[in-house]
C-alpha cells in the first residue's frame, strides 16, 4: 500500500513539472526541461503501474453490463459518429502531404493490377495487398480530390470508433465507460497521422479487421457449437484480411489468447480453437518471407537492409517511456501550446491523479495493458516518438488498449466525479487533437503552394529534371520527404512524369525552401 501511495505521489510531482513547463515555457537548472517528453513518459508509466496493480475486484465477465441492443446503444453510436465527424470536419479540406501523392498516383494508375498485389513483393519492403486494394477502390470515385480521399479515411475511422464501443461493452464495461472509451479513441491526439494522412490507410484497415475479428471471436464463445464455429471462421477471415492490410496485425492470435486468459477459459477445447489462427498466421508469414526474400519492413537509410526487431536500451526506453508519453500526452511540441491548452493540461493532470485512486477490475486492466504492449511490439523500432509525434500512426492499434484501460479505470468512479473526470480527459484530448490539426492544416496549405511552384518549375511539358530540397517534415507533420514529382503529375491529370535530364541550359532545377518566408521557390541546381 505504501508503494502504491508513493507511485500516486510520483504521478502528482511529475504532473507538477509538466504543468510548470506548460505555464512558464522551457526552464533550465536544476531540472532543465525544454520539451517535457521524459516527465510525460514517466508520469504515464507510473500511472499505468498504479492502475495495473490496484486491489483486485471481481466482476462477472460472462454477462456484459452494457447490452448491445435497444435504442440507447443506437443513440450512443450515432452520437459517437457525429462527435468524431465534427472533430475532424476541417481536415476534409486539407491537401495531400508527402507519401499521399505517391499512393494516390499509384491508385489512379491505369496499370493497377489487383492480382499482382497478392503475388508480387512490394518494392518498399512491405506486403500489404488489402491496403492497396482499398486505395484502388477509393480512387475509382475519389480520383485526385483530397476531400474525397479524406472522407474515406474519416469513414474508416468512424467505423473503428464504433467497433471500440462494441468491444468495450462486450468485455463488460458499462454503457458510460464503453462510450467514453470510443470517444477517447475517436479524438486521441495521435489521430491525424492515421485518420488524415492517406499513408495511414493501412493502419485504419488493419485495426478495422482486428477489432471485427476480436468481436467475432468473442461472439463465438457465446453461441452454440455450430454457430460458434461459424463466428470463429469469420474471425479467422478477419485476421487474414488484417494481416494483408498491415503486418502489425500478426499479433491477432496473441490478442485472442489474452481474451481467453481474461475469461479463464484456457481449456483444451479453447486451445484447439486457437490452432488454426496460429497456423494461418505462420503460413501468411512464411508466404511473406518467400515473396520479400526475408522478413521485409523498413530499410536502414545507410545500409538498405531491413531493420531488425531488437530489444536494446533504446527499445526499452521506447516501450517504457515514449509509448506512454505519446498515449497520455499526445501533444505536438513542434508548435508551442497556447494558454488554453496549458490550462486544460493542468486540469487533465489533476484528473489523472484522481484516476490513480480508482480500483479497476484487475483482469480487465491486464487485458487492456497487454493489448497495448503486444500491439506495440511489431513497430518497436519506430516507437522512439519525438516532440513532433512523427510515426504516431503506429499507435492507432495500441491506443485501443489504452482507451480500454482508461475506460475501465473510469468505470470504478462513483457519483458526480464519474461525469467530471471523463469530461476533463476528453476535453484535454480534444484540445490536443485540434492543436495538432492546426499544424497539419498549416503544412497542407504550404504543400499546396509548393506543388504549384514545382509545376511551374517543371515547365508545361515536364521537360526539366526536378530536385527536391523541401523539408521532410514541417512543424512535425510529414511534408516532402517524398512525393514532389508525383504531385506535379497529379496536377497534370496523371500525365507521364519521366522528366528528361536537362532543364534550362542543361542544368536541372530544384524546388527549395525559404525558412524565413516559409515558402517554396524554384532555383537552378548546382551541377
Amino acid at each position: 500500500m505504501a508503494a502504491r501511495y508513493g507511485m500516486v505521489f510520483a504521478v502528482a510531482m511529475l504532473g507538477l513539472i509538466i504543468a510548470l513547463r506548460m505555464l512558464s515555457g522551457p526552464f533550465g537548472a536544476p531540472l532543465g526541461v525544454r520539451v517535457p517528453l521524459n516527465p510525460e513518459g514517466w508520469l504515464g508509466l507510473a500511472l499505468t503501474v498504479v492502475l495495473a496493480t490496484s486491489p483486485d475486484r471481481t466482476d462477472n465477465l460472462e454477462t456484459p453490463r452494457a447490452r448491445l441492443s435497444g435504442w440507447w446503444n443506437g443513440a450512443a453510436m450515432a452520437a459517437l459518429a457525429g462527435f468524431t465527424t465534427a472533430a475532424f470536419w476541417r481536415s476534409l479540406h486539407f491537401y495531400f502531404l508527402g507519401d499521399d501523392f505517391i499512393l494516390v498516383r499509384f491508385a489512379n494508375s491505369s496499370h493497377f493490377d489487383l492480382r499482382r498485389l497478392f503475388t508480387t513483393p512490394g518494392g518498399d519492403g512491405f506486403f500489404r495487398p488489402m491496403g492497396y486494394v482499398s486505395l484502388a477502390f477509393t480512387s475509382m470515385w475519389a480520383g485526385v480530390n483530397p476531400a474525397a480521399w479524406h472522407s474515406m479515411s474519416l469513414a474508416l475511422h468512424v467505423a473503428n470508433v464504433l467497433l471500440v464501443f462494441t468491444l468495450a461493452a462486450r468485455l463488460g464495461a458499462s454503457r458510460v465507460a464503453a462510450s467514453f472509451a470510443a470517444a477517447l479513441f475517436a479524438i486521441h491526439g495521435t489521430r491525424p497521422e492515421a485518420a488524415v494522412w492517406i499513408a495511414g490507410r493501412f493502419d485504419l484497415m488493419a485495426t478495422f479487421f482486428v477489432l471485427a475479428g476480436l468481436l467475432f471471436f468473442i461472439r463465438s464463445h457465446r453461441e452454440a457449437a455450430s454457430a460458434g464455429y461459424l463466428y470463429a471462421l469469420a474471425s479467422l477471415v478477419c485476421m487474414v484480411l488484417a494481416i494483408l492490410s498491415k503486418e502489425s496485425a500478426y499479433i491477432f492470435p496473441v490478442l485472442v489468447l489474452l481474451f481467453l486468459y481474461v475469461k479463464r477459459d484456457l481449456c483444451r477445447r479453447s486451445i484447439g480453437v486457437l490452432v488454426p489462427f496460429f497456423m494461418t498466421a505462420a503460413a501468411l508469414f512464411a508466404y511473406r518471407c518467400w515473396l520479400l526474400g526475408g522478413i521485409g519492413g523498413y530499410r536502414d537509410a545507410q545500409t538498405g537492409e531491413a531493420q531488425a526487431l531488437t530489444f536494446g536500451l533504446s527499445s526499452v526506453k521506447a516501450l517504457g517511456l515514449r509509448l506512454w508519453m505519446a498515449l497520455y500526452f499526445p501533444i505536438n511540441w513542434s508548435v508551442e501550446p497556447d494558454a488554453w491548452m496549458a490550462a486544460l493540461t493542468i486540469a487533465y493532470i489533476g484528473a489523472l491523479v484522481w484516476l490513480a485512486t480508482s480500483h479497476p477490475n484487475r483482469k480487465l486492466m491486464a487485458f487492456a495493458l497487454l493489448f497495448v504492449l503486444v500491439s506495440a511490439l511489431p513497430p518497436l523500432h519506430l516507437l522512439a516518438i519525438g516532440a513532433g509525434l512523427g510515426n504516431s500512426r503506429i499507435l492507432y492499434l495500441p491506443s485501443v488498449g489504452f482507451c480500454l484501460m482508461v475506460a475501465f479505470a473510469v468505470d470504478r468512479l462513483n457519483g458526480r466525479i464519474l461525469r467530471i473526470i471523463p469530461g476533463v480527459i476528453l476535453a484535454f484530448h480534444l484540445a490536443a487533437l485540434q492543436h495538432n490539426l492546426d499544424a497539419w492544416e498549416y503544412a497542407s496549405a504550404k504543400a499546396k503552394s509548393a506543388c504549384l511552384v514545382a509545376m511551374k518549375c517543371a515547365g508545361p511539358q515536364a521537360e526539366h529534371a526536378l530536385l527536391s530540397r523541401l523539408p521532410a517534415t514541417l512543424r512535425g507533420v510529414p511534408f516532402f520527404g517524398n512525393g514532389l514529382r508525383e504531385s506535379v503529375e497529379l496536377q497534370r491529370n496523371g500525365a507521364s512524369s519521366r522528366a528528361k535530364q536537362g532543364g534550362i541550359g542543361g542544368q536541372p532545377l530544384a524546388v527549395t525552401w525559404d525558412e524565413a518566408k516559409a515558402e517554396a521557390s524554384c532555383v537552378a541546381a548546382p551541377r
